[in-house]
């Protein structure tokens, strides 16, 4: 008994020293990533748009949207959508993984990867991403008004394809895993006492030599395989991303910084 009594005391003892031993906790810290899209940039002018109703219910009422579809004016690309969400004081409702959006939205994956793009960001800083190729059956309402599967003149169902590209942008670190930002969270909350809000963002194409293939008519431009809505996007955050992204730890948020309580 008496030895259990010193094992307890001791366990007591060493949790007390490591809560002291923790930093004190700073004010919550910005993401490196803007809050506000540009409104044009290049040949590139923005529609903005809001978040689905079923969106911001699953989320925290602090956590904040930002949407907007880009038209290529010159008509020779198709539109590209950039879509930013930005966490609140609590992480586990206002950020998860994006892949449990995508498939509530009804989109099959067709493939996944990792990538990392050295040529994207300002600086030289290398850009990682997570690529999902996704399809959803194309619907359009019947005689009735309910919605059904579109079927093609060869008998195929058809289909939308689009591909999405998403990243995590915290106070220091750009992430593109969402266990990897979950870590790192973890660590700079115990290691250097700080909060930080980190902005999901997802920027996606429709393949539309997909669509073009099915008999679609384009919106706009040249229809893209692929590789080349990759590089469609690739070269579309060349543009985009210096306008919005700071340098580590140099990110600017005016709720935070004049002390607003989020979601007030």
């Amino acid at each position: 008994m008496k030895k259990r009594m010193i094992i307890l005391a001791a366990l007591v003892a060493a949790f007390v020293v490591t809560i002291f031993a923790l930093p004190e906790a700073q004010a919550m810290k910005a993401s490196r990533l803007a809050k506000s899209l540009p409104e044009s940039f290049g040949a590139w002018v923005g529609k903005p748009e809001e978040p689905g109703e079923r969106e911001k219910a699953i989320l925290a009422r602090d956590t904040e949207f930002e949407r907007i579809t880009y038209f290529d004016q010159d008509g020779l690309l198709p539109s590209t959508q950039a879509s930013l969400v930005f966490s609140g004081k609590n992480l586990s409702q206002s950020i998860h993984r994006p892949e449990v959006c995508l498939r509530a939205q009804g989109w099959t994956f067709v493939s996944e990867r990792y990538l990392s793009w050295k040529d994207v960001l300002p600086g030289g800083e290398t850009l990682p991403v997570k690529e999902i190729v996704c399809r959803r059956v194309f619907q359009r309402n019947n005689a009735e008004g309910d919605p059904e599967p579109l079927i093609l003149e060869n008998g195929e169902t058809a289909y939308l394809w689009r591909v999405f590209y998403y990243t995590f942008a915290g106070h220091e670190k750009i992430l593109a895993g969402h266990y990897q930002r979950t870590f790192e969270d973890m660590k700079d909350r115990l290691i250097e006492g700080y909060d930080q809000r980190w902005a999901y963002a997802t920027f996606s194409s429709y393949v539309t030599l997909k669509h073009a293939e099915q008999g679609f008519r384009l919106e706009r431009g040249t229809a893209l395989n692929l590789e080349e809505t990759g590089m469609h996007i690739r070269s579309f955050l060349k543009k985009l991303l210096p306008l919005v992204i700071s340098d580590p730890g140099e990110g600017y948020d005016e709720s935070l910084e004049t002390g607003k309580d989020l979601g007030s």
